[in-house]
């Protein structure tokens, strides 16, 4: 992830921004609130939340089948980051201090720690370009999160005011490339994500990723405590694996995964 600041907006800036915003036909009412919510969440030094995720599976057949996982995540600018993620096949937790990231297996009790110092944004470039960890939702906790989400639009569009878990929303709908997304943010002063929907079109199929953002908090101060890893009774800290490395766990069963496998999703 490139990360950059604008520093002052001359008149230069100003028809760039304009010129951007032609090519690529964003609604101004649409990139408007999209960049509110993204600088808000910026702004915001410490928040948590719950996420109920849903991602298609397109068989052989044609038939798609949803499967589902839920999302905790806290966040503590800028060096702080505990995410816990389950569902039926995989419980994983993730936890970085400015210092150490480390992965927990749950289910089999593995986890492997790895120094990286910075950060979350430097933490999460690590993870995912060293060991293929590329979190959902993880776009809300970086620095920048507006960059990360405009940088690749091709076309925007405002579709007025529509509900989303209970809370009067702004409809916005984006194209890229290779994938349309959705999202829906909460009305009022406090522009919070409640809905995300990203379509894979150029995949067969076309699966769609689902994000429902249950619960917000930005007042409860998080403890540092809570982005430090203590091992499970009976854990075993075992080698993270690199992208592109075979498996050399020892203490895995025959045919079971490694603890993080080249490119896997969490």
């Amino acid at each position: 992830m490139q990360r950059e600041v604008l520093i002052g907006c001359g008149l230069t800036a100003v028809l760039w921004c304009a010129s951007a915003q032609a090519q690529t036909n964003i609604d101004a009412r649409a990139e408007k609130i999209l960049r509110s919510a993204c600088e808000y969440l910026a702004e915001t030094p410490h928040f948590s939340f719950n996420a109920e995720i849903w991602r298609e599976h397109v068989e052989e057949s044609g038939q798609k089948i949803q499967f589902t996982r839920t999302m905790d995540l806290q966040v503590k600018r800028p060096r702080g980051l505990h995410v816990e993620i389950h569902s039926p096949h995989t419980q994983r937790g993730f936890w970085y201090n400015g210092n150490t990231l480390t992965e927990l297996d749950r289910k089999r009790n593995l986890y492997s720690t790895m120094p990286i110092s910075g950060t979350i944004d430097a933490a999460l470039d690590s993870a995912r370009d060293e060991f293929g960890i590329d979190l959902p939702l993880i776009d809300l906790a970086i620095s920048d999160p507006y960059k990360n989400a405009i940088e690749k639009v091709q076309t925007g569009v405002y579709f007025g005011m529509a509900s989303a878990m209970g809370f009067e929303c702004h409809h916005l709908a984006f194209t890229q490339e290779n994938v349309d997304w959705q999202v829906w943010i909460q009305d009022g002063p406090q522009p919070l994500i409640r809905k995300f929907v990203i379509t894979h079109k150029n995949e067969p199929g076309a699966p769609e990723f689902t994000a429902l953002i249950k619960q917000w908090d930005l007042a409860n101060r998080i403890a540092a405590s809570d982005f430090v890893f203590d091992p499970p009774t009976g854990a075993v800290k075992v080698e993270m694996i690199r992208n592109g490395a075979k498996a050399a766990n020892p203490h895995a069963s025959k045919g079971s995964e490694p603890l993080t496998t080249p490119k896997q999703k969490s």
